[in-house]
């Protein structure tokens, strides 16, 4: 593998991990904010009081996704290449299972998030797993290989 090929998988990992950190922390952000709030917020108000909260929660779920994507990336690859038509689910479900290994070593590891600790309904932990599959299913839709063009006689 050349050099460049190996810089463009970084970039798009890297580009993967920051999408789904952005998606994964604002649903994390509102998850939280609906959490603490006693009555209902219009959006202006969510969108004020979802600021800080983002701003607080992205390290911590920034280092948490990079290690869970960096773990299930590989898996969903080797996958991909023996079961090449579900190649987009394989992406997505790595993202949805990294995250969800990540929430049960949770109490274990010293990084925690709020509301990941806490018993919350599965729409919440389904939108947080959603916004990390999409992050982690645009990896593999830019690392997808070309697909080969041409007179294929023998296979």
């Amino acid at each position: 593998m050349s050099p460049i090929a190996i810089l463009r998988i970084i970039a798009f990992y890297l580009l993967a991990v920051v999408v789904a950190t952005i998606l994964g922390g604002l649903v994390q952000a509102q998850i939280e904010i609906a959490a603490m709030a006693e009555v209902p917020l219009d959006l202006n108000e969510r969108v004020a009081a979802g600021w800080p909260a983002l701003l607080g929660l992205l390290p911590t779920l920034a280092a948490i996704l990079a290690v869970a994507l960096l773990v299930t990336l590989p898996i969903a690859e080797a996958l991909a290449r023996i079961f090449r038509p579900w190649r987009w689910l394989l992406f997505a479900l790595a993202g949805a299972g990294g995250i969800w290994a990540a929430h049960k070593l949770l109490p274990v590891l010293p990084l925690t998030l709020p509301s990941l600790t806490t018993p919350a309904g599965g729409w919440q932990w389904l939108a947080l797993c959603v916004a990390v599959a999409i992050g982690s299913w645009l990896f593999g839709q830019l690392t997808r290989p070309k697909a080969k063009r041409g007179l294929r006689v023998l296979g």
